[in-house]
């Protein structure tokens, strides 16, 4: 049986293919657990400096998967499933987003199609959206009486502002790419048929750079979304000594002096 997620390396750089054409991708609870496995082994392979996900078939990512959806539905109904089952799923499905932001490497999302509901959840989980033009984006959980989930709520007003998150989450609309791009979910739009391209092009750009430096970068945004100033500026003092005291460091200022291109080991 064809597993529902195939992984791919490129030099540096590691592809993640959700490849469930059929059904666009959507997520089983099991698919889930799969992607958090394949997260924690990726980030104990030292080679890989960047990571990029992308979407077999004609989706990214078209939510959960209809039919668990529906089983599910009809147990609670029944009252076979109640609170502490909801929860234990739950715990899977949010384990993948704490993983994309605990990596060390950056996370770029290759968007085309639907990227809706709980794949509109891992877009904004990810450091980076590549997406084509064509693209739909949106949080239909409205429409059907759920909730978003797996940080949604979190990263929503950050990267777009409390109003348009507001606007999407209410209303269950989609926006397409260029939309997407002018509010500041998607960072680079792609001609449609263009986003693996694109993302792959911005993919070895990254991982070109010194791994320790972007690593560092990657966690000090995040702690930077909630440390105080002060907190900061002790915590940036920090990773500048790690990262001067770095082979790299060194390595990449006698390229610059020497005007060639450095070779980051990562050390």
């Amino acid at each position: 049986m064809k597993a529902p997620i195939r992984v791919e390396k490129s030099g540096h750089v590691a592809w993640m293919y959700l490849d469930r054409p059929e059904k666009l991708n959507a997520m089983t609870i099991d698919t889930w657990a799969l992607l958090g496995d394949l997260l924690r082994a990726l980030n104990s392979d030292l080679d890989i400096r960047v990571l990029v996900i992308a979407g077999e078939g004609r989706a990214f990512l078209a939510g959960h998967d209809v039919g668990e959806i529906k089983e599910h539905s009809e147990h609670i109904s029944a009252g076979q499933i109640g609170a502490s089952q909801l929860r234990e799923w739950q715990k899977k499905l949010q384990e993948t987003t704490r993983l994309i932001r605990l990596v060390r490497f950056p996370v770029i999302a290759a968007v085309h199609g639907y990227a809706v509901g709980a794949g509109c959840e891992l877009v904004f989980a990810c450091d980076l959206v590549v997406a084509e033009r064509s693209a739909k984006f949106g949080f239909p959980e409205v429409n059907i009486g759920a909730t978003i989930t797996n940080g949604g709520t979190f990263f929503m007003p950050r990267k777009v502002g409390l109003a348009k998150a507001r606007e999407l989450a209410y209303t269950g609309e989609f926006i397409d790419g260029d939309e997407a791009h002018r509010i500041g979910l998607v960072n680079r739009l792609a001609a449609d048929g263009n986003v693996r391209a694109d993302a792959e092009k911005l993919a070895n750009q990254i991982a070109s750079r010194a791994p320790i430096a972007v690593q560092a970068h990657k966690v000090m945004l995040d702690r930077g979304l909630e440390a105080s100033l002060e907190v900061m500026l002790h915590f940036e003092t920090e990773c500048m000594i790690q990262s001067n005291l770095s082979r790299d460091s060194i390595e990449g200022t006698s390229a610059w002096l020497e005007k060639r291109q450095p070779n980051f080991t990562g050390t």
